[in-house]
């Protein structure tokens, strides 16, 4: 395939993307360049962000990701609200470090909802990918948590989830938010670099 071809395809893939992918890819970019910058406006757009990806991972046969824009609603609106007043005083929250043991807790736990998601999702469904779809629904979890906490290094754990969900969506078809997910593996590892810039000080 010479460069014409593949400039056609990727031309052709695009032109094939629906609007509810552009929604997403545009409020997603929003979001994690806001998140990076630690702006707490940034959950306003990763709840719409979500909201879009319900119906879009459904309608992909990506249930497990269905389900974890459902909690990616939840827990933005629990995440607005712990970067406003999470503190004791009731205040803005500061950024904090997680040790080994503590990041070893959060991968077992991690590991344990991966593999019956897997299993479940692989014996009972249709899901496409079923058990790189659970990993990344798990650990995504988990990292969300990490990011409404403002734990640092929940930006190490997303680089690799969002490399897999990039695998993930351009199987299934949706190149547009296989390029997004690509783009949120750059911003993962500048807001690492950035929040423990901020947090140094």
């Amino acid at each position: 395939m010479n460069f014409s071809e593949i400039s056609e395809a990727v031309i052709s893939a695009f032109q094939a993307t629906s609007i509810t992918e552009w929604l997403i890819f545009s409020t997603a970019i929003v979001y994690v360049l806001l998140a990076a910058i630690e702006n707490v406006w940034c959950w306003l757009f990763g709840i719409i962000s979500s909201a879009l990806s319900v119906y879009l991972c459904y309608s992909g046969q990506l249930f497990l990701e269905s389900g974890l824009s459902v909690f990616y609603v939840i827990i933005g609106i629990y995440g607005w609200y712990q970067w406003l007043y999470g503190s004791k005083e009731k205040s803005e929250i500061k950024i904090i470090h997680y040790d080994l043991k503590q990041n070893t807790l959060l991968i077992i736990i991690g590991i344990l909802i991966w593999i019956p998601f897997g299993y479940i999702a692989n014996t009972f469904s249709t899901q496409a990918m079923p058990y790189l779809d659970a990993f990344i629904t798990s650990f995504s979890i988990i990292a969300t948590w990490m990011t409404a906490k403002k734990i640092i290094e929940n930006w190490l754990y997303w680089i690799l989830i969002d490399a897999m969900a990039v695998l993930l969506y351009t199987y299934r078809g949706f190149y547009l938010i296989g390029l997004l997910y690509i783009i949120y593996t750059v911003l993962a590892a500048a807001g690492y670099l950035s929040w423990r810039k901020k947090a140094s000080k």
